[in-house]
């Protein structure tokens, strides 16, 4: 899983390296939409694949950039990976994060990411100030050894972000995503499932017909 990752971020290294004097007009930090026919964007750090979202690391305030890809694997069924990439920059050299999620965990993910607006507009048409709720936990719980949560947070003006928070071996990495580039990495979350999952149906939990009833 490592490899596939470092495999990922070098690729992202290699376009930044080939078009890094390239203009950074053609991507907007702030957007909510995903292109999935994309193959990079050109940022301030040089270019990056995909259509990514922008995120910020909170450990360093270095920004990054959302990256997913797929594979099945044959305990888990299809796999996730949703990972930050983390440019070169300010001195420091580049690196990244990358998250491992069951098709449902990837659902519940997409989800989560996709109630920022919403909380985003209760919180501005309320003035809530400083306030933070979590959304929901995609892995485990605050007790287990891996926790994957999703949280919205609004500042003193009211201002809504999302904050991604994993928790594994002890060491918790944070990123907040503003409202539309956390729309964004779920749309490019689900294309990347959902293509994957396309291609090898039988990598998709089974429907359990009971439960479903119970939200028609």
């Amino acid at each position: 899983m490592k490899q596939v990752f470092r495999r990922a971020l070098a690729t992202g290294v290699v376009l930044s390296a080939l078009v890094s004097a390239a203009w950074a007009e053609d991507f907007d930090p702030d957007s909510a939409t995903f292109d999935p026919d994309s193959k990079f964007v050109i940022t301030p750090f040089g270019a990056i694949i995909g259509d990514p979202a922008q995120v910020i690391d909170l450990s360093t305030d270095r920004i990054g950039f959302t990256y997913c890809s797929t594979f099945p694997d044959k305990n888990r069924g299809m796999l996730l990976m949703a990972s930050i990439v983390i440019p070169a920059q300010d001195g420091a050299e580049g690196g990244g994060h990358s998250m491992m999620l069951s098709v449902d965990q990837a659902r519940s993910f997409i989800a989560y990411l996709r109630k920022g607006p919403e909380w985003a507009d209760v919180a501005s048409e309320n003035k809530v100030g400083l306030f933070s709720k979590p959304i929901g936990d995609v892995i485990g719980s605050e007790s287990e050894a891996e926790h994957l949560s999703i949280k919205f947070v609004s500042d003193e003006q009211s201002n809504g972000s999302v904050r991604i928070e994993h928790v594994l071996g002890g060491v918790t990495k944070a990123f907040e995503l503003g409202i539309n580039p956390a729309v964004k990495f779920a749309a490019q979350a689900e294309h990347a499932l959902e293509t994957a999952l396309a291609l090898i149906p039988e990598s998709a939990p089974e429907e359990d017909a009971e439960k479903s009833k119970l939200f028609e």
